[in-house]
């Protein structure tokens, strides 16, 4: 393989990680600020398609002591003049109880896939008690290795810099909170949440809009679960977004380990084990 090919294939395993990162279900619940623009785990950027960024990720914190498995459904339409697009994408998202994590997405076969139908299915595994991470090509049956490495704290005494003006999008926002419960399509399991509904308004005239411009956000957050179980998102300039779990139970603890099966392509940073010339020892890219 080129240096130039290997290049290419480690920038979309970084792409598809970030984007699965955005992905499945916030662990701890919403902050005050969840729905700024620009900021907090539960932001879905104006007007990008993504793999799910209208919900946190497992980016955030580590949550221990409640394990789950789900399937996620990710859906996005928009209407057009004479015309409509929608996608979905599905996977299956899950936590252990030592809180390392499983994200498996299906991406939909759209753009370059749409010919060939060779959409990518990839795997993501966060494994805390081996330290390691794995990033699994379902099609090629392959993985790679990355080590997870300890970061210190942020000091307590450092404050983050000013972000600047909210964008014209924060305008006239109003947050309504109430208590309710979700039932598991699947399963029929009903779930005490939190139900957070965020509504902005952008005035006619903000961004050269001839009229009011409604968007609004709402989130299903499960205290006992440490999970948003459902989100939806609306907005008439870029169309309807919706991430909803189901099938909730608990985890096969096969689940966040490489499958035995594949073989393993590529192992990344400095291990914790081994010494020179042992486990942390960076091997080349694989060759065709």
């Amino acid at each position: 393989m080129t240096v130039k090919k290997f290049a290419i294939r480690t920038g979309w395993a970084a792409l598809a990680v970030a984007g699965l990162a955005l992905v499945v279900g916030a662990q701890g619940p919403p902050p005050g600020g969840i729905d700024r623009p620009g900021r907090g785990p539960g932001r879905l950027m104006d007007g990008s398609f993504e793999f799910g960024g209208l919900m946190g990720g497992f980016g955030g914190k580590t949550v221990t002591g409640k394990p789950f498995q789900a399937t996620f459904t990710i859906t996005h339409s928009e209407t057009l003049p004479g015309n409509s697009i929608k996608n979905t994408i599905t996977g299956t998202i899950a936590r252990d109880a030592d809180g390392s994590t499983y994200r498996d997405v299906k991406l939909p076969a759209i753009g370059p896939w749409a010919a060939s139908g060779d959409a990518p299915e990839l795997i993501y595994i966060r494994n805390l008690t081996k330290m390691e991470q794995y990033i699994e090509n379902v099609a090629k049956k392959t993985y790679q290795v990355f080590a997870i490495r300890e970061h210190n704290p942020p000091r307590g005494d450092l404050k983050r810099p000013d972000r600047g003006p909210k964008g014209p999008s924060a305008a006239n926002e109003s947050v309504s909170d109430t208590q309710t419960t979700y039932t598991d399509p699947m399963t029929s399991t009903v779930y005490k949440v939190d139900d957070r509904k965020v509504t902005r308004t952008i005035p006619k005239g903000q961004i050269g809009n001839e009229f009011d411009i409604v968007t609004t956000t709402e989130r299903l957050y499960s205290p006992d679960l440490d999970l948003v179980l459902q989100v939806t998102r609306t907005d008439p300039r870029f169309g309807n977004s919706t991430y909803q779990l189901s099938n909730i139970g608990q985890p096969a603890s096969s689940l966040f380990l490489p499958d035995p099966s594949f073989q393993l392509v590529q192992k990344h940073g400095e291990f914790r084990r081994g010494g020179p010339g042992g486990e942390g020892k960076q091997t080349p890219p694989p060759q065709d």
